[in-house]
């Protein structure tokens, strides 16, 4: 399961695109984008509750 290393929250959505990969964190109080250099598309790095 991902983990925010920012605020510990354990919500986040995945996201890609050109420039930037990984992982946006959907705590209220947090928000913050997290750089990863996972495979986004391989599901087995992330609970399916980040979706």
């Amino acid at each position: 399961m991902w983990t925010c290393p920012y605020c510990g929250g354990t919500l986040g959505q995945p996201f890609q695109d050109d420039q930037l990969r990984g992982m946006l964190c959907l705590q209220p109080d947090c928000g913050r984008f997290v750089e990863t250099k996972m495979d986004l598309d391989d599901g087995k790095e992330w609970n399916t509750s980040d979706l």
